[in-house]
């Protein structure tokens, strides 16, 4: 682990009940602003495995606990004592219903923050309904919105790193409440609607009104020589004028070309004789809104990623580096822990140590089955 002494959320204890991405992007963030999380994972399970990976599943530590165990409830009402916040991705009331959850949390542990991560929220006719992230990002209105020419199907997921960045929010906002007030919260985060916030900007999209953006010779992607795509964007006059005067098309950037499709084949047809870096390195200077559309390893070479180190490597696997950048008059206040993602039960002992029970409790509960084959 990295020193995280100096890091916003130093001193601050997380207990990870969630095992899949929708908590597990909230909380690696949580880690990289100086969090100490702690992954309750099942006996013998790996994240690398079971869909979370190498760019969530880092800078945590496991404690694997068989939630099937008479002593399970027990053991993790005490870690949640030891916690500042606790966060899971159950169905509403699942976690109450075996024996411990944020309804028996709140009264047991009244300065507890809890972070519900889930579908469609903790009520609602919806709450219980069963979903994956396509689930979320279709009934939020932001596939669609996306491209309405359905159906289409998003290679990545969408709606559930939304609600973690959502969460977040929620968990650093408890944080400071509880300073003021002493008092913990039930932070409620659904995946579909913090995929709709996105389309707060997007003038009409939850009306029948929609206007969607042009596709036109100044907003589109074009192939270079070396058959990269780039974005051009210059819809404003002056990235426009910029953009056909850097391309030699001084005649072009006078108004708003007639026919769109004209302009964009001599655009194209220009852009086809050098390669995308040259490109960018040449007009973007000069004030035309042209950048790379980068696809799979091409990202990890890109000059301004590597001077931001916006891309980092954890166990030989490059990942996203945290966006999240705090600087204050010491420096640099966060930074991308690139700590492997530990198997389960790891740092059973060490946990539970830390929490307060006895090395002859441990014991017991390790001859017991508790931890699995982790003791």
């Amino acid at each position: 682990m990295v020193d995280t002494d100096s890091r916003a959320l130093s001193g601050v204890k997380v207990l990870d009940l969630t095992r899949f991405p929708p908590g597990q992007y909230c909380t690696v963030m949580l880690a990289d602003l100086g969090a100490a999380v702690v992954r309750i994972d099942p006996p013998g399970w790996n994240p690398i495995y079971a869909g979370v990976g190498t760019g969530i599943g880092r800078a945590k530590r496991s404690v694997a606990i068989d939630l099937r165990h008479p002593s399970a409830s027990s053991v993790l009402r005490r870690l949640a004592g030891w916690a500042d916040v606790v966060v899971d991705n159950n169905r509403p009331g699942d976690l109450d219903d075996r024996g411990f959850g944020p309804r028996a949390a709140a009264a047991a542990f009244p300065s507890l923050i809890w972070c519900s991560i889930t579908g469609f929220g903790q009520d609602g006719p919806y709450a219980r309904f069963p979903g994956h992230d396509l689930s979320y990002t279709g009934h939020s209105g932001l596939l669609a919105a996306i491209n309405p020419d359905l159906p289409w199907y998003p290679q990545v997921v969408l709606a559930l790193p939304t609600a973690a960045m959502m969460a977040t929010t929620g968990i650093v906002t408890a944080l400071y409440d509880r300073q003021r007030t002493g008092k913990g919260a039930h932070v409620d985060i659904s995946m579909s609607e913090s995929a709709s916030w996105l389309l707060g900007g997007a003038e009409g999209q939850l009306s029948d009104n929609a206007f969607p953006m042009p596709i036109s010779a100044s907003r589109r992607l074009y192939q270079c020589s070396d058959g990269q795509w780039v974005s051009v964007a210059a819809d404003e006059p002056k990235t426009w004028a910029a953009l056909c005067a850097g391309l030699g098309l001084e005649d072009l950037g006078i108004g708003r070309p007639t026919d769109q499709d004209e302009a964009a084949r001599r655009i194209g047809d220009v852009l086809q004789t050098r390669p995308a870096a040259e490109w960018i390195a040449e007009l973007a200077p000069a004030g035309s809104t042209i950048a790379a559309v980068h696809q799979g390893s091409t990202l990890t070479t890109d000059p301004h990623v590597r001077a931001r180190h916006a891309v980092v490597e954890v166990d030989g696997r490059p990942v996203p580096a945290n966006p999240v950048r705090i600087a204050g008059p010491d420096g640099a206040r966060t930074t991308t822990d690139t700590t492997p993602p530990a198997p389960a039960g790891t740092h059973t002992a060490e946990v539970l140590s830390e929490a307060g029970f006895s090395a002859d409790e441990i014991s017991a509960f390790g001859a017991s089955g508790l931890f699995g084959d982790h003791e």
